[in-house]
Order: structure tokens, then sequence, then C-alpha cells
């Protein structure tokens, strides 16, 4: 598993930080689609396919047409070899289980056939990269070793910090876990009341169940915070960059959701080989499983400005 990153970093203070919170839980999908026309239309196409079994031709692909058993082994085909350490673990069932309860807030499904594959290869790029136990000279490439793990394995601290909203159980650990590894007390607890999962005194649930751990991915993959977009909205075209932003070469692409998940890491100091494999992976995802599309402008965050702290605060 990769290195903790920061893309759980939250530095406000404990009563901005409520508010914080409060602005990131994700909208419930009737909520949203009396506001966003295409989640209106998208409720009624799930409809119709949960009603009938068929798509309309007129609907956007649903998120399970994309991504099949086929698809997702393809991607991961190495999860469950003898040396990845969390073997039988990650499922196609898990992964699909949780992507249903965001495909009505547009989890890979609004936007048209070339988004809806951005999007997703997008995802599991970020997946890919943070579970990987890949290498340049590995079977298959180094792109084909994602889902090999699904906890940090030897961490050397218990990251924890003082916190008044989300306080560390005593000798319980917060080091990175699930698709998305999650690392420090005051993530694990904004996350678990997402998940409706006391993550702060059982953050291991995240190594137990691959459906909490999928959707604590595609949770934090949907919910912007108070002052940054969540990737979804990059990668749908739904964000627009403040001047600031355009200042400081924060544009709309894959290169940004890198900014937003592990900036202070990864961006704004040119090339990076961490950033290079999150492009890459993303680009051999695009080519091989999600219709060859063009992978968008503004791929790379080698000259972007790092996204400020608080603006990727969850």
């Amino acid at each position: 598993m990769k290195g903790g990153g920061r893309q759980w970093t939250v530095v406000v203070a404990s009563l901005v930080m409520v508010v914080v919170v409060l602005a990131a839980m994700p909208q419930t999908a009737q909520a949203k689609t009396a506001t966003d026309p295409r989640l209106a239309v998208l409720a009624s196409c799930l409809n119709a396919v949960k009603l009938t079994g068929v798509r309309p031709e007129t609907c956007n692909k649903t998120v399970s047409d994309l991504v099949t058993v086929d698809v997702f082994e393809a991607m991961f085909n190495h999860r469950n070899d003898p040396t990845a350490h969390a073997q039988g673990f990650w499922t196609f069932d898990s992964f699909m289980d949780a992507a249903k309860i965001y495909e009505p807030l547009g989890f890979g499904s609004i936007g048209g056939l070339d988004i809806q594959n951005r999007e997703l290869a997008a995802f599991f790029a970020h997946v890919a990269h943070s579970t990987s136990c890949g290498w340049s000279g590995a079977k298959d490439g180094p792109y084909a070793w994602g889902l090999c793990y699904n906890q940090e394995l030897a961490p050397d601290q218990l990251y924890c910090k003082e916190s008044l909203l989300y306080p560390c159980v005593p000798g319980v650990g917060y080091q990175g876990r699930g698709a998305f590894p999650i690392y420090w007390n005051y993530n694990y607890g904004p996350t678990g009341i997402a998940l409706n999962a006391d993550l702060l005194h059982h953050p291991e649930i995240l190594t137990n169940n691959a459906t909490l751990a999928f959707q604590a991915a595609v949770w934090f993959w949907m919910t912007p915070a108070l002052t940054r977009p969540s990737p979804h909205q990059i990668m749908i075209g739904e964000w627009q960059p403040t001047k600031n932003d355009t200042l400081a070469h924060r544009l709309p692409g894959f290169g940004m959701t890198i900014n937003v998940i592990a900036g202070d890491e990864e961006c704004g100091h040119g090339e990076d080989p961490r950033m290079g494999d999150r492009i890459g992976t993303y680009q051999k995802f695009l080519t091989s499983w999600f219709g060859n599309v063009d992978p968008g402008e503004n791929i790379d965050c080698g000259l972007q400005g790092v996204v400020p702290l608080a603006y990727a605060a969850i």
C-alpha cells in the first residue's frame, strides 16, 4: 500500500470542523434531483431499468454496463495471487454494492459515455495506485497489481491526533485502510458518520467488509468539502476553477484529482514518479477497458499549485 499522502487531511479548528463535516455529507438522491436535471433524468432511467430490466436507448449506460465482472477481473487480475496481501477480500460484488449507493447521485452515470468512461477509469486508477504491490518489472506490468492491499501492514505510528470531535480510542491505530486508504482519527470519524459505522472504535471494519471499504472510497470521491471540489465534480466537468485556481494552474482534468487526493506529496514540483504512476494507470485503464477514449486535458499536476490544506479538508 502506498504511503498515507494527505488525501484525508483536516487542518481546521474544532468549531469550523463541524461546518466542514456537515457541508461534506452527501445529499440524498431526492434532494439533489430537485436541483440537478441530469440527476432527475438519471433517476427516471434507473427506475426504468429496475422495473423492466431494460435500459431505454435514450439513457446513459449504467455502472454495471461499463464495469462488468470481466472488466473488474482484468483490471485487478493479480489481487488474489499468492504474493498479494489481501487475498480473497476485494470482489466485484463488493464494488457494485458500494457503487449502487452512489450511482443515483451521478457516480459513473452522467455526462455521456466518454465522461462516464473517464470518471470510472480515474476512480479505479487512484484505487489501483493506492493499493498496488506492482513494480516496473512485475508480471503484466506495473499497473496490473491494484487491490493487492487493504491496509498498511507495518505502521510506524498510531496516526492519532488530539481532537475534541473525534478523540482517539486508546490503543487503536488509525493507519491506512480501504480502497482509498484513510489515515488519522479525525478522518475515520466523519467517514464513519457518512457510512453509519463506528470507525473510531472499530477502524478494522474497513479490513473486514469490502463493501464498506469501497463505499468509503466512493463517498470521498463524490463528496466536496467546504473549499474544494470532489474528484467526481472535476471529472464530469462540473467544477469551474476560480481566478486563484487558474493563476495556480489548477484546471479541470485528471491532474486536479491527483491534487485533491495527494497534492502536497505529488504535485507542484514537476515530474514525480507517484504522479506518473497514477497517470499511467489512468491511461492504461482507459485504453484497455474504458472505451479507449481520450484522457482529456490537464492530466498531470506537476505545475499546479498545491491545493491549500483547508481546501482539501473533509
